[in-house]
């Protein structure tokens, strides 16, 4: 759910992002007014809504104020009918006439008739000109206090009476005095003339049967009102109450029927209510009219919201597309054409900055154009003097190579000529010097056993000594200048022979180790090779200290590769070549260039301490 949610709100947000400058400040604005007006709608329904409990309250107090004047007026008759009860002569009959008249005119606002009803049916009424009501309609026994009764005894007008017992001197009853209340009457001005009903409302008096006994209307005299079940309940609870209701009465058309507002206040004297009617639109029309005046207001109030939208959006996004314009122009190189934009504000302020930048701009364009021109003659022009030192590079290294070549070829010559010369000396030592110290051993050994004199053997045996070690010594260096072996058996042979017979008696352990398959290779090839190699060894044999040597040999059939490591003292190459190294750099500088002669390299790798590893690598011809 949490994921959904932002998701969703990612792409909301995308969304907003492809709106327009001007929507989202209309959505802005908008939702700003539309929560302003809410804000007010929300303050003007709750001020609406109490004004209208403040107007039905005051409806209540009305109906209860109504209320209070009819309980007042039933008090007055409360209290006036015990009198009348106490002092009615019953033996004298002008003095009764005296009292009920003196009783009548003290409540002729509001009786229409009193009258004296004894135990034996005589009636003793005032005035006497109005008929006494039926004697069936009258309660047989009096009650102990004043009682209110209603009855329906025509449609056209209720029998509405107060009574009270009337006692003899012994307190045993006699009869009943009766008031006939006349509460509709002229001279009862609550229901002749009412106060805040208006043309539109009524009030009726209601009793707990539901029977209209009084009201403003003659014509509701002596109905049944349409709410006699809740009026009944509200007078028997003593509670107020206010509502708003259909008018439902008998006859109403369903089309005439209108919203009314009913009041109601239950007497407290008597089992009666005051119901007050009056049709709604007249009770809130000042409410009415306040929302009028209020939804008038908010309509102006939104219509002015959104056509101060309008002219800030206008305001604000015209010099904005304005420069959105001048934007895309100089985007598509439209330099010269100034922005139209005025005003004062920031965007004036920013067009004018832009303005300016854009002829900055222009002239910086104008200023590049001109310097790329100069450099682009000065590019023509250095590219014109490279070509000619690529030229004259080129020929340098054509020259260089062909030196490269001619020291090449000199070095194979020098070589060639060396081991021609070393074969040379060889042979002549071999053939010359060697046949004629063999001669002269030979010679002394005939000597000796010719004279074997004593004084004069020990001398020839001891030059018989030197001749034979100058003969081995010629030997060695004539193998040295140029092993048959390497002639005869190639360079594998040649090599393990000659570091078995450099190494021996120095105490290194050496081993020779061959991979591939080993072949003869070029006369030039195996000389440098070899002589290399030699190198290598006699360095091994006399400044390493090594106890341990091997050489690896490597046939390829693109190349030849060997390997000549030791386990000595080992040294520094960058220093190799001063002073106390000098011999030593001499022969390292020769193995590097008679491996150059036949196009191959010498790498060496040492650190002192920890021995020392020579690689040599020649190329072989394909063929």
């Amino acid at each position: 759910m949490q994921r959904g949610g932002v998701a969703w709100l990612a792409r909301l947000t995308r969304l907003w992002a492809r709106v327009g400058l001007g929507v989202k400040m209309a959505t802005i604005v908008v939702i700003g007014t539309i929560a302003l007006v809410g804000g007010f709608l929300y303050l003007g329904t709750a001020a609406l809504n109490e004004s209208i409990q403040r107007t039905l309250q005051e409806r209540v107090l009305l109906a209860q104020t109504h209320a209070r004047y009819l309980d007042y007026v039933l008090l007055g008759i409360e209290q006036t009918l015990p009198d009348v009860a106490h002092t009615l002569a019953l033996s004298n009959p002008h003095a009764s006439e005296a009292t009920l008249a003196d009783a009548h005119q003290r409540m002729e606002s509001y009786a229409r008739q009193i009258f004296f009803l004894d135990r034996d049916g005589r009636v003793r009424t005032f005035p006497p000109t109005i008929s006494v009501p039926p004697l069936s309609t009258l309660p047989n026994e009096p009650s102990s206090t004043i009682h209110y009764a209603t009855y329906s005894v025509t449609e056209s007008e209720p029998l509405v009476l107060a009574s009270a017992p009337v006692r003899d001197a012994n307190g045993a009853s006699v009869g009943t005095l009766f008031v006939r209340l006349d509460l509709s009457g002229p001279n009862m001005r609550l229901f002749a003339d009412p106060i805040g009903l208006g043309e539109s409302g009524y009030m009726d008096l209601v009793d707990h049967k539901g029977l209209i006994i009084a009201s403003t209307r003659a014509a509701r005299i002596g109905l049944q009102s349409d709410h006699r079940a809740t009026f009944a309940t509200l007078i028997q609870t003593r509670q107020s109450t206010v509502s708003m209701c259909h008018d439902c009465h008998t006859g109403s058309s369903a089309s005439a029927r209108q919203r009314e507002v009913l009041v109601f206040a239950p007497l407290e004297r008597a089992p009666w209510g005051i119901a007050i009617r009056q049709s709604e639109d007249k009770v809130l029309a000042a409410v009415h009219h306040l929302q009028q005046r209020i939804f008038l207001l908010m309509g102006i109030i939104l219509v002015g919201a959104l056509g101060l939208v309008y002219v800030i959006t206008r305001s604000i996004i015209a010099p904005i597309q304005a420069l959105t314009a001048a934007t895309q122009r100089i985007a598509i190189g439209d330099l010269d054409t100034p922005l139209d934009v005025r005003g004062e504000d920031e965007i004036g302020v920013l067009a004018r900055s832009f303005d300016a930048m854009r002829a900055r701009v222009k002239q910086s364009l104008a200023e590049i154009q001109m310097w790329n021109r100069e450099l682009e003659a000065r590019v023509q022009e250095r590219t014109r003097a490279c070509e000619q030192a690529q030229s004259e590079l080129h020929e340098l290294n054509e020259e260089l190579r062909r030196k490269e070549q001619a020291r090449r070829a000199l070095l194979r010559r020098v070589f060639s000529a060396q081991e021609e010369e070393r074969k040379r000396i060889s042979r002549e030592l071999h053939d010359e010097t060697c046949q004629v110290l063999t001669g002269l051993a030979y010679a002394l050994d005939e000597a000796i056993e010719t004279f074997p004199s004593p004084e004069f053997k020990p001398q020839l045996e001891h030059m018989r000594t030197l001749v034979t070690t100058a003969l081995r010594e010629i030997q060695h260096i004539i193998l040295d200048l140029r092993p048959t072996m390497l002639d005869h058996l190639g360079l594998v042979p040649a090599l393990r022979w000659y570091a078995e017979s450099r190494l021996e008696g120095t105490g290194i352990r050496f081993t020779l180790r061959e991979q591939g398959e080993p072949a003869r290779l070029p006369s030039a090839v195996e000389t440098a090779l070899f002589r290399v190699t030699q190198e290598a060894l006699n360095n091994i044999a006399r400044h390493s200290r090594a106890t341990r040597a091997e050489c690896a040999l490597y046939f390829a059939p693109t190349q030849v590769r060997i390997v000549i490591k030791d386990n000595g003292k080992g040294f520094d190459p960058k220093t190799i070549f001063s002073s106390n190294e000098h011999r030593r750099g001499l022969g390292l500088l020769g193995m590097q260039e008679r491996m150059s002669a036949v196009g191959g390299r010498v790498e060496i790798d040492s650190t002192p301490g920890e021995g020392t590893v020579i690689r040599l690598l020649v190329p072989l011809q394909t063929n």
